[in-house]
């Protein structure tokens, strides 16, 4: 029995299992082209959850800032139907900026071979392309930053200035459900795509994650600060992505934000939780996607993922096309000699990539963790995965274990086992 799976930009992985063998083949729910994710982005602005249509949000001469998050799929269909709808209400090209992330520069294959930038306007026809504005946020320029207000405690908030100058400002994510709140059980009506995405580099360092997990009480007060910056920015409208497949689109939300996430969450649910029938010895996750998902933080994804389905002494391949650089905690994980001591320093370690370099550290207690990727044996190895040359060593690597679960797209995945606690990962027995 023949079962693909998928990873990358079109890459994928044939392994002839046994129908005893594949436990479940958790397969991703196929995206929208280019055309109807226009059309859907465009019909959520005209007829809005719970607010006007979006061309009435705007008159001439307002000042647009249309604020992308990381990530997000397809996100040139969305920003093309946001600008066309603004400009049907008056405004002018001229007057919108799409302000992208800080990092959000990803490099794509063009047809001449060559890597350039995806630009989010590239949908746009070639006049408006030219007229609506493209910035990126540095956290690092305090001149682009300005003061917002105090928090609760009475810390300065910071921001993009685009974002405090602006008339309107409609944030555009993609919602997961791999964040803190989803594993408590609770849904708050905001996610980061303003705050602290647009921040300084001492808030963004506040909101990163370390070797410890976040209790109830901190997330909780995290949700209320992330409401707290949106409200004083004045943010009305929001626009949020449920990823598909790939880098594909499966739906497009827009409205106020309570109405968004509670709509959007739904269908995450519905698209992207999983039950198995029992844990298998062997799981293969793929990271699907281009240059944006082929991340570390993506890695980590799929590998807490597959841990939530691995067999305690089982293994774990992670198919992917990474080849991002190691952030500061995989770096001190990779010359690590003292476990005891490197899990205390990871703990204490603030950086993008802390959580995925603490429970690489944990998992490898349990579970042996391949990695297939576009780095070298030398970057890989002293992580502690296995490195894999090909997919051809995959395929030989399935026929050593008697069961099998495959999650293509495992960084949207949210699997769990019939019958044992929710979210419980192997290295939480």
């Amino acid at each position: 029995m023949i079962s693909i799976l998928k990873y990358g930009v079109d890459a994928s992985l044939r392994l002839d299992l046994s129908p005893e063998a594949l436990v479940t083949d958790c397969a991703a729910p196929p995206g929208m082209d280019d055309s109807d994710t226009v059309s859907a982005a465009a019909q959520a602005t005209q007829t809005p959850l719970d607010f006007p249509p979006l061309r009435q949000a705007t008159v001439p001469g307002d000042h647009v800032v249309i604020a992308l998050g990381p990530a997000v799929p397809q996100a040139a269909d969305v920003v093309s139907a946001i600008v066309t709808e603004l400009l049907c209400g008056g405004a002018a090209a001229e007057d919108v900026t799409v302000l992208q992330a800080s990092g959000s520069t990803a490099l794509y294959p063009s047809a001449d071979g060559l890597k350039r930038n995806l630009d989010p306007r590239k949908r746009l026809p070639p006049e408006l392309r030219d007229a609506v504005q493209l910035a990126t946020h540095d956290p690092a320029h305090r001149n682009g930053l300005s003061y917002l207000a105090a928090d609760s405690q009475g810390l300065p908030i910071y921001l993009n200035r685009l974002l405090c100058d602006a008339d309107l400002v409609i944030p555009v994510g993609c919602l997961r459900l791999d964040d803190p709140a989803h594993r408590n059980g609770s849904t708050g009506i905001w996610n980061d795509t303003i705050y602290p995405t647009f921040s300084d580099l001492a808030t963004l360092d506040h909101f990163a994650p370390n070797g410890v997990p976040l209790t109830a009480g901190q997330i909780a007060h995290r949700h209320r600060q992330v409401d707290q910056v949106a409200w004083l920015l004045g943010v009305q409208i929001t626009a949020q992505v449920v990823p598909a497949a790939g880098d594909k689109t499966l739906r497009v939300f827009a409205g106020i934000p309570e109405a968004v996430f509670r709509q959007g969450r739904a269908v995450c649910q519905s698209a992207w939780e999983r039950k198995v029938p029992r844990r298998a010895s062997l799981v293969v996750a793929g990271v699907g996607g281009g240059s944006v998902q082929q991340t570390w933080m993506n890695v980590g994804r799929a590998l807490e993922a597959a841990l939530r389905v691995a067999i305690d002494g089982g293994a774990i391949v992670l198919c992917t096309e990474l080849d991002e650089p190691l952030g500061p905690a995989l770096k001190l994980l990779a010359h690590s000699t003292d476990t005891a001591a490197t899990q205390m320093r990871l703990r204490k370690q603030r950086s993008a990539d802390a959580s995925l370099a603490r429970l690489l550290a944990e998992s490898l207690e349990h579970v042996t963790v391949y990695l297939l990727s576009d780095l070298t044996e030398e970057v890989v190895s002293p992580l502690g995965f296995a490195h894999v040359n090909d997919a051809a060593e995959i395929v030989r690597l399935a026929t050593h274990y008697d069961s099998c679960i495959l999650l293509p797209d495992a960084q949207h995945v949210w699997p769990t086992v019939e019958g044992e606690e929710p979210y419980m990962a192997a290295s939480e027995h």
